[in-house]
């Protein structure tokens, strides 16, 4: 999981690199939106910006040079839109003290929607572990071809997603470690739901090894 500072860098590069990289018609349909009336999606796989205060200091300098995605929203916020891609600018804008910001209205249904911000948030390596399993159910849950649609073998989609049957809460206090995917696989070779939880606590210490083992040979 990169630090909250390389997040920043890399929305700032982005901007800066990628500018709209789009053609010409899609540039004429660039509109500016109130930030009142954008809302950040509550199926985003990415639950927190994180801190965007230097992402902040950059667009009151340079403005925001890519804009956002959205699409129509339905249901409380009827009228406004929904964002796609962007949320850490919002947030940003918002914190910047912009009024409107650049935006590209889209129709999108709800998979696309999903696996549009699984991939954009992937790409960054803005999710943590946990957060990308939640986002590869979801798309489970809608009975979505999660390899088809985002490119993910068979095996990441069921390494990831079999990470939900750990402890949520155990998972967010380790998760700040340096952990690998083979560490967490290591974990299912432990079959008790409970044991696993438990030797879960240790994972990314000098103690994680031990534990696997002696909870295996107890089993």
């Amino acid at each position: 999981m990169e630090t909250t500072n390389q997040n920043n860098l890399d929305e700032i590069i982005s901007q800066d690199t990628e500018k709209i990289n789009n053609d010409e018609q899609t540039k004429s349909e660039i509109v500016y939106i109130e930030v009142d009336k954008l809302h950040p999606h509550d199926a985003n796989p990415r639950k927190n910006t994180g801190d965007v205060t230097e992402l902040a200091d950059s667009i009151k300098k340079n403005g925001i040079l890519q804009n956002l995605t959205v699409v129509p929203a339905t249901g409380y916020w009827y009228g406004d839109y929904t964002v796609i891609i962007g949320h850490r600018r919002l947030a940003a804008a918002k914190q910047a003290g912009l009024k409107t910001v650049p935006c590209v209205i889209r129709e999108m249904g709800q998979k696309e929607q999903i696996a549009t911000m699984l991939l954009e948030n992937m790409q960054r390596s803005d999710l943590t572990v946990y957060e990308q399993a939640q986002g590869i159910q979801m798309m489970l849950d809608l009975g979505e071809t999660v390899a088809e649609k985002t490119g993910f073998s068979e095996s990441t989609v069921r390494r990831r997603t079999r990470l939900l049957k750990l402890d949520s809460d155990v998972f967010k206090e380790t998760e700040g470690r340096q952990i690998t995917m083979l560490e967490y696989d290591k974990l299912f070779e432990i079959k008790d739901d409970k044991k696993r939880n438990e030797v879960l606590k240790s994972i990314g210490t000098n103690n994680f090894n031990n534990e696997i083992l002696r909870a295996v040979q107890a089993e």
